[in-house]
Formats: structure tokens, C-alpha cells, sequence
């Protein structure tokens, strides 16, 4: 094992100049990813009004009640993330941090399988530094890996498949295998369906042989048949899995400032191809899958992202095969620093460090406010208690989750109603039917402030609603508004 590995002091030597600047880097990634974790698995309260959503839908399936019905939205992801929270809360109860932390769990295992595989065979110092650099990804992505969404359990389950099909060996079982983590990954988030695309990709660049591109057809004409199946069988599935997503807008006008702002923001993809380019005879097996996924993720990620209302996370995929590309070069970049003299490897080693920060630090910002943001603040549970003893009669489509909690009520959610009624592509200006006869049906209405606006509810509820002085919220997220006479 290194002297860096065993912690023997580091001197300025030709070598260990090379490493002080990653150890640094390797110190204050593991300190920010430690911080965030402690936050972020410490809340109870959703996150966001989607964790709020989606967590409701659970509690729908557990209670035997119908998720894709006329009349009632659900979310847009695949039907195996409601079925995962479901099985969470039929242990736990609607506990959105227990989610939290076993959604969070799948994403730390993308980050060591990815270091597992890219490192085989390497120090274990490269497997630790490939872990940080993983999980680092969430500080670019919205904090997705400390969210009960189910983007990175979907590309858990898309690596997977992908690694099972590139080992397979003619082995039947380990196909089926792969197709079967493929089908999961499409069913938990649609998009990770790209991962299926990859070995088509793979096979025309390096092979271009027919029967390995018939053999790599396999997977996507698996999950083709998988849609078609759920087309035929489940319609309203069908719809809420494809129909919906599709009516969104996707304003593609955005994607050379989007492609632009991937480069130019993460500077060790750019130090990677450079170090590829330098030692091209030395393209292996491994980096030619990375660069095949690069060329399907980067444009999945950035068409997603250009999607009316995409967020950050979105690019998740597209910073996964963009960071193993560095990951796997790695080894190329600190032999290429420690054969430099002294000074030299130390100023090399500096520039790649201060890469890999900005690469991950440079909205940090940002990750910071949303590690402190939530859909709802410290009086959700006097929140709860009021509605609770004003009785049945009131709706909080915002988060669902406080009517249920107080009432036992399997409320509508406002932002997937928005979604499911999209009109142009984007967000209604009115609101959709469904919510409306839950407002006039209900006496009160509990509108839930957070970082997501919703001026279609405001504006509804100043019609026919007041608010109403409630002196255990006040100063709160949360507004009271009782029906005017």
C-alpha cells in the first residue's frame, strides 16, 4: 500500500508532491458529503413537494386503493417507485425520512459499484477517491442522492444491467438477468431506459459486426415489448408512464446552452478526454463503454433537463459516465504528475485538484439553499393538529401528506394535477377539474408556501376563500384559508 494510503507523512518529494493536492481535495469532499448527509437524513419534513406527492401514492397502494384512474393523477415516474415506498411504509408508517434513507442507500450503492468496477485491480486508494468523486455528483444534481426520488436507484439498477449484459459470456441466465434490471430501471424512472441504448452504441463504434449489433438489440427490444405490453394490458400505466411525460414541453433551443454549460462547468471531463487524447494507444475495453455511454447519456440528460420545468437533476446520468471517464484515467493523470519534477508535479496536481472542486463546488451555492429547503417548515405538526380539529372538510393539495396525517384524507396532489394537465406543454393558468371539486368540496384549504410556485392555487383560492389569523402559524410556510359565505 502507498505511504499516502498509510498515512506516513507526506514530504515534498517528486511523488508525494503529486498527492498532497488530492488528498486535500479527497478531505474537503468527504467533510461536505458527511455535512450533507447529516442534514439531509436528519429531516422528516418532505423536501420537496414531490416527496410529498409521491409518498401519498404509496400510502394508495397500501391502502388498496386505485393509482391510475379517470380522474386521478399520479406522478410521471415508473410504477416501481410507488411500489418501493409502499413496501418502506408498510413497515414504517408514512415516514418520508425512512424513505429518505433507504432511497439514499441505493445511491451510495451506485457510487461503490461504479468504483468497483472502474477500479478492479487498482489501489484501494482509487477506489476511495472514486467513491468521494461519485457522490459528489449530488452537489450538481439537487441533493438527488439524499432524495426519496427515484432517479438513482433507477441508474443503480441501469449499471447494473448494463455490467451483466457486457459479461455476459453467452450466458443465457445472466441475460435474462441483465434484461430483467434493464425493465426495472426503465419501470422505476423511464429515461434510465437509455442504459439499454448503450450497447448499440458500443457495438457500431468498435465492433460493427451483425450479430454482435443483433445481439445488443436484445435489451431495448425488450423494454419495447415491456411498453407494449402495458399498452395493451394497463392503458391508464400507460399514459401516466409515457402519454403525460410526452405532452410536456421540451424547449430544445436550450440545448447548446445547456451542452455549453456542461463543459464549461466540469473541467475534469474536458482533463479527461485531454488525457485520453495524450495516451489514445491506451484505450481500453472499459473506456470504450464509458465513451459509448457518454455519447447516449450526455444527449438523454441534456434533452431532459430542456423539458419545461427540468431541473439539475436531470443531468444526473450524463455527470455519471462523464465522471467515470476521469475515474478511469485516473491512474494515466497522477503517473503523467508524478513523472514531472517537483515543482512541476505539485503545480499539476494543484490545477487537476482545483478542477475537481469547481467541477463539484461550483454550484454550491445553491446545493447549500436546498439542503435547508422544505416543502413546509417547524410547525407542520401544529399544522396537523389544526386541520385535525377542524375535521374532514379539509384539503391541503399542496402536501397532501398533512391532510392524511390529521384525517386519514387520500387528498389530490396539485403538482401532479398540473402535470397531467399540461396545456401547451407547460403548467395550466387554471386550476385542473379534479382540484377544483376538491375545493368546493372542502371548507378549508391549508396552503403549503415553498420553492415551487403555485399561483394557479393562490389565485383560486382569493376567489372564494379567506385567510384566516391562526396565531400557532403565524410567521409559518402554512396559511389557513376558510370558504367565504
Amino acid at each position: 500500500m502507498s505511504r499516502f494510503a498509510t498515512g506516513q507523512n507526506i514530504s515534498f518529494s517528486g511523488v508525494n508532491a503529486s498527492r498532497l493536492p488530492f488528498l486535500v481535495v479527497a478531505i474537503i469532499l468527504g467533510v461536505a458529503t458527511v455535512c450533507t448527509v447529516a442534514v439531509r437524513l436528519s429531516e422528516r419534513l418532505p423536501i420537496n413537494p414531490w416527496e410529498a406527492a409521491i409518498s401519498m401514492e404509496a400510502m394508495r397502494l397500501n391502502a388498496g386503493l386505485p393509482l391510475y384512474e379517470t380522474g386521478h393523477a399520479t406522478h410521471m415516474y415508473g410504477p416501481l417507485l410507488t411500489v418501493a415506498l409502499a413496501g418502506i411504509f408498510r413497515i414504517t408508517g408514512l415516514n418520508l425520512l425512512a424513505a429518505r434513507i433507504v432511497f439514499s442507500i441505493f445511491a451510495f450503492g451506485l457510487a461503490v459499484v461504479l468504483s468497483a468496477i472502474l477500479c478492479r485491480g487498482k489501489n484501494r486508494i482509487y477506489w476511495f477517491v472514486a467513491v468521494l468523486l461519485f457522490l459528489s455528483i449530488s452537489f450538481r444534481t439537487n441533493l438527488i442522492f439524499l432524495s426519496a426520488q427515484p432517479d438513482c436507484p433507477a441508474a443503480l439498477l441501469g449499471v447494473v444491467g448494463l455490467y451483466l449484459s457486457i459479461t455476459r459470456q453467452d450466458s443465457w441466465p445472466r441475460l435474462a438477468l441483465s434484461i430483467a434490471f434493464f425493465l426495472s430501471a426503465m419501470l422505476m424512472k423511464q429515461t434510465a431506459a437509455a442504459f439499454a441504448l448503450i450497447p448499440i452504441v458500443h457495438t457500431l463504434i468498435w465492433k460493427r459486426r451483425f450479430s454482435d449489433f443483433a445481439s445488443s438489440l436484445v435489451p431495448v427490444v425488450s423494454i419495447l415489448v415491456a411498453l407494449a405490453a402495458i399498452r395493451l394490458f394497463c392503458p391508464q400505466l400507460f399514459s401516466a408512464m409515457v402519454i403525460v411525460p410526452a405532452a410536456i414541453k421540451v424547449y430544445y433551443e436550450r440545448a447548446w446552452g445547456i451542452t455549453i454549460y456542461l463543459l464549461a462547468t466540469f473541467p475534469i471531463f474536458v482533463i479527461a478526454l485531454l488525457a485520453m487524447f495524450k495516451f489514445r494507444n491506451r484505450i481500453d475495453e472499459r473506456e470504450r463503454w464509458i465513451l459509448s455511454a457518454i455519447i447516449v447519456l450526455v444527449p438523454v440528460s441534456i434533452w431532459t433537463i430542456c423539458k419545461s420545468g427540468g431541473g439539475y437533476s436531470s443531468l444526473l446520468f450524463s455527470y455519471l459516465a462523464m465522471t467515470a471517464l476521469f475515474v478511469a484515467r485516473l491512474d494515466a493523470i497522477l503517473d503523467w504528475t508524478r513523472s514531472l519534477s517537483m515543482s512541476r508535479a505539485f503545480l499539476a496536481a494543484s490545477i487537476v485538484a482545483l478542477a475537481i472542486l469547481c467541477s463539484f463546488f461550483i454550484q454550491f451555492d445553491r446545493a447549500v439553499t436546498l439542503l435547508f429547503t422544505r416543502c413546509g417548515d417547524e410547525k407542520y405538526d401544529s399544522a396537523v393538529a389544526l386541520v385535525r380539529r377542524l375535521g374532514g372538510c379539509v384539503a391541503s393539495p399542496q402536501d397532501p401528506t398533512i391532510a392524511f396525517n390529521a384525517n386519514g384524507y387520500f387528498g389530490h396532489s396539485l403538482i401532479f394535477e398540473l402535470d397531467a394537465h399540461a396545456v401547451n406543454g407547460n403548467w395550466p393558468s387554471e386550476l385542473p377539474e379534479s382540484v377544483q371539486q376538491e375545493l368546493a368540496a372542502s371548507n378549508y384549504v391549508l396552503e403549503v408556501k415553498s420553492y415551487v410556485p403555485t399561483p394557479v392555487l393562490e389565485r383560486a383560492l382569493a376567489k372564494k376563500f379567506h385567510a384566516v389569523a391562526i396565531p400557532g402559524l403565524s410567521g409559518s410556510a402554512y396559511t389557513l384559508w376558510a370558504k367565504t359565505d
